[in-house]
């Protein structure tokens, strides 16, 4: 019989390159009651001079401002990409010391002490930017990486959930909800929250994938050939599919074109013991004697235990 190779999709930790997004957030407007600073005029001509010689003082004093902190944030990024990290974290420690208010200026920290393993640090200012604003998706998402840094799975839990619900169609949320699930033992809930970040990542090929598997196993080979055929459709150059529609092939008698699809597959993935078993099988059923024992062989190298199934098959004789 043909074996079906399992269709799970690997998910591994994406590290925190992913995350790197940053916000632009407008610092507090500057207020001033500067009563004396002009001469009282006449209201004729005073009054608009005086306001207009204000407003002018206030806008030069805002650019000059804004300016500075534009600068030394751009300087203290420069400092990251260069791997100077206390450089840049000193940087923007003076530039917050200046004004709290300034949400990007705590992120940027935070994610510089984040990548100096400064977890508790970052931590804190991770925490100042939800004070400020709890709606920032990666402020949570971030500390909730830096308490799964430090083993504060909980914690984790907690933030990347509190995430979740301000992106509920971000696929790495669910993956790093799993993983601290998962250090947590919490198995069940893991898997579900993996399922959740394949299913938005693969979309509908994700779920051909898995009808089409679940119909080879039902042998209803034509709904499991067109699941296939539309996942090949989506991602060609993955093996599983092209597995999935020669076994479909194979089982409704097209055994040629069976054998295009399972060689694609076998050099996609050329260490599938099971999917070079499969050519192996389809080369026998077309009487192509000396292609299925070749493939057969390399099966067996690959896995030695399907020796036993082959001998069954009648390729080679058992000692």
């Amino acid at each position: 019989m043909l074996i079906a190779p399992t269709n799970t999709v690997a998910i591994g930790s994406q590290g925190k390159d992913k995350w790197q997004t940053f916000f632009v957030v407008q610092s507090d407007k500057l207020r001033f009651a500067p009563q004396n600073l002009f001469p009282r005029l006449e209201p004729s001509t005073g009054v608009f001079y005086s306001a207009l010689a204000i407003f002018i003082t206030l806008f030069l004093f805002m650019a000059c401002d804004s300016s500075s902190y534009e600068t030394q944030l751009n300087q203290a990024r420069k400092y990251q990409t260069q791997g100077k990290l206390e450089e840049a974290e000193q940087l923007i420690t003076e530039l917050i010391q200046t004004n709290e208010s300034y949400t990007e200026a705590f992120l940027l920290r935070g994610q510089i002490r984040e990548s100096n393993s400064k977890f508790e640090k970052a931590i804190s200012d991770y925490s100042a930017i939800i004070d400020q604003n709890s709606q920032i998706t990666q402020a949570w998402s971030s500390r909730g990486s830096c308490y799964y840094r430090i083993g504060a799975f909980q914690n984790a839990i907690q933030d990347f959930s509190r995430a979740i619900d301000l992106e509920p169609d971000n696929a790495d949320l669910y993956l790093y909800l799993g993983n601290s699930y998962g250090e947590m033992d919490m198995f069940t809930e893991a898997i579900k929250n993996f399922n959740v970040a394949r299913e938005i990542s693969f979309g509908d090929y994700y779920s051909n994938l898995t009808k089409a598997y679940e119909d080879i196993n039902s042998r209803k080979y034509p709904s499991a050939l067109a699941r296939a055929t539309s996942a090949i459709d989506e991602n060609p150059t993955d093996p599983i599919p092209h597995s999935y529609k020669g076994i479909s092939l194979y089982h409704l008698g097209k055994l040629d074109d069976a054998i295009v699809h399972l060689d694609t597959a076998t050099k996609l993935d050329p260490d599938n013991a099971a999917t070079v078993y499969n050519l192996g099988l389809a080369y026998m059923a077309s009487k192509n004697t000396g292609e299925a024992i070749s493939q057969f062989e390399k099966a067996m190298r690959i896995d030695p235990s399907l020796k036993r199934d082959i001998e069954l098959a009648g390729a080679l004789e058992s000692e």
